[in-house]
Formats: C-alpha cells, structure tokens, sequence
C-alpha cells in the first residue's frame, strides 16, 4: 500500500518560517534551506528572485524592486507575496504526473483563521492536500526525542519570528503549547535599538544580524566576550555614513530584555503544567531547537535560571522539517498529529487543536 500511495502522491514536509524556509522529502531530506524572502518587480510585480539571492537585496534594492519578508511571527503577513514565494520556492521540486501533500509546521499559538490562511496561500501555489502539525511537536520528533512512553518532555524552539514551548505527554500528545514573537528577529532589533541610543548610529537588518552572529552572547565568560567588530551605519546628526566599534559586553546588555522574556515564558508553561508533569520535565530536562538556540551561552543560562539540564538538538536548524519529515514516513502517526480542519471557525478556540 505505501508503494503505491508513493507512486501517486508526493509528499514533502515545510519548516515555514519567518527568517528561513526548509522543504523535505522523504528518502531525499533537507532539500531547500532558503531565507524567506522575495524580490517583486514594483511596477508588475513578478517574482524577481527568492531566497538567498532576494535576501542580497534587503536594504540596498534598487528602486524598480521591492524586498518582502511575507511571514512574520510565523503566520503570513502578506498573503499574496507568501504565495508568490512559496510557488518560486516548490516549482523546481514539483513532478508533474503526481498529486502533492505538503505538512507545514505551525506554531502552537496560531489561530484558526492563520491556520486556514497558511493553508489557502499553499493550496494556491501548490495545490492538492495541505495539512499542518505543531511546530513543537514537529521539532521534538526533530531532535531525535522518543514520545512512545508515558513521561512528558519539553520542548523550546527558538527561530526567528517566535519561540514555541510546547511539553509533550504520553505517545507524542500535546499537552501545551504555546507562541510568542520574542525571538531572533527581536534579538536584531534589541541591537538595533542600543546602537541608535547608545552612539546614535542607525544600522540595517543584515549588519545587526551579523552583529548577533559575531559577538552574540549570553554570559561573560564565553571566548567571544572580549571580541569588538566595527560597523558602519547612518550617523543620526547628520545622515552621513559613521563606523563603531561594538564590543561583545554591549551586544550582551543589548539581549537581555529578550533573554529575560524567554525565560520568563518557559518559567510560566512549566508553573501552569500538572504536578506529574513537572516532575516529568525535572527528570528529562529540556530539549532546545531552532536556530536561536546557537548563541552562545544559551544553553548554560537557561540550565543556571530554569535550575533544569538543557540538551540542545543535534541539528537544531532542521529540527522542525526533519521532525515532519518523518510524520510523512508514519501514515498513523500523522493521521493523529495533523490539526483537525472539521472545526467550525466559531466553534474553534485560538489555541491549537489536535486529533489524539
């Protein structure tokens, strides 16, 4: 039976996300790893470029162009630029005599009418089924974490639009999960904002996450906290290029707010989850995912502030499609996982709804 549904159907799993899009297809893996971005003619508005090659245009485009970042917070801001985007970025892994099956990670906070939104915009680009499964639960399968006992696990993804904590019962289950746009994107503009205060100097997108990459971190005792970068941004007294030179310390007092909220939201999940539970993620620890998972430090902080052991993924990167991924490889399992559509939008709660 799986040959032939594979013969006629192809199925392939989406990490959509706000900074980065990842497709996988079962038996190939990981087969696009592009930032989600699209250039559009201004004047008739077709897609120019995608990805990597769009996102060399952010902030410096010439004026017949205009750059989108179509997803925000991980739920479509722009519904006709996501499509357009997600046509570019599926068009050269489509077989023509065969039906899609796109699953897409959302986060555990998105609402009906975003869930129906991201799935109408797919549809659209691509056509035939569309289903979606929380991201948590998608990156927990991701990371390698087995969900066949009766423990529960927790499970914090860190990307660049949102942070998504959800804690995962007994067979895979959810038995939480929430959202918030408190992540790396936040991280950029929380440097941003200190470099405009502090040496009244405006600096881009791109600068202020080259900032975050190079001297990122969370503790003063990491290698890099002794480490200066110069950058070159627009001096605020008189609009003419400036360059400072930022130090590892400032970037480290810059993130704080954002480092804080983080863990003030895990904090809050684990206090709200039941008394078996909680001595459940005491035993098991923490599994970390997503790409703001890498700064530096992280890893030791939340262990010394959550007083819980912190395992970070082994690709935290692909957690989310490779935990998809393997939803696909499992037609039983998915069937479970997916987010129930049956729902009538009045009836349905904002929060997420699955089918255990």
């Amino acid at each position: 039976m799986r040959v032939l549904r594979n013969l006629f159907v192809e199925h392939l799993a989406m990490d959509l996300g706000s900074v980065n899009t990842r497709i996988f297809i079962p038996g190939r893996g990981v087969v696009l790893s592009e930032p989600s971005v699209v250039a559009l003619d201004k004047y008739s508005r077709e897609v120019q470029s995608v990805g990597h090659t769009a996102l060399k245009h952010l902030g410096r485009a010439p004026r017949d162009l205009e750059i989108y970042r179509p997803i925000r917070c991980g739920a479509i801001d722009n519904f006709e630029v996501a499509e357009k985007m997600l046509k570019a970025f599926l068009k050269p892994l489509r077989d023509g005599y065969r039906r899609s099956h796109l699953l897409i990670g959302v986060p555990g906070s998105a609402t009906t009418i975003e869930q129906r939104s991201l799935r109408e915009a797919v549809h659209d680009a691509r056509g035939g089924r569309v289903d979606l499964v929380d991201e948590g639960l998608a990156a927990a399968l991701g990371a390698g974490l087995e969900l066949k006992d009766e423990q529960a696990q927790l499970v914090v993804d860190i990307g660049g639009g949102t942070v998504k904590i959800a804690i995962i019962g007994s067979g895979g289950g959810i038995i939480s999960s929430v959202s918030f746009p408190v992540a790396g994107n936040a991280m950029d503009e929380s440097i941003r904002d200190y470099v405009r205060s502090r040496h009244a100097i405006q600096i881009g997108e791109i600068t202020a996450e080259r900032v975050k990459r190079h001297l990122g971190t969370v503790s003063d005792k990491t290698p890099a906290t002794n480490q200066r970068l110069e950058v070159v941004g627009k001096d605020l007294s008189n609009g003419m290029p400036a360059a400072v030179e930022i130090t590892a310390a400032e970037v480290r007092g810059a993130l704080q707010p954002v480092l804080s909220e983080i863990v003030e939201r895990i904090s809050k999940v684990i206090e709200e989850a039941p008394p078996e539970v909680t001595a459940d993620i005491y035993h098991l620890g923490l599994m970390l995912t997503g790409g703001g998972s890498l700064l530096r430090g992280l890893q030791e902080r939340l262990q010394t502030d959550l007083h819980l052991r912190v395992v970070l993924a082994d690709d935290p990167l692909a957690a989310v499609a490779l935990g998809a991924g393997s939803l696909l490889e499992a037609p039983d399992r998915l069937n479970r996982a997916t987010i129930r559509t049956e729902i009538a939008v009045w009836e349905a709660s904002p929060e997420l709804v699955v089918n255990w």
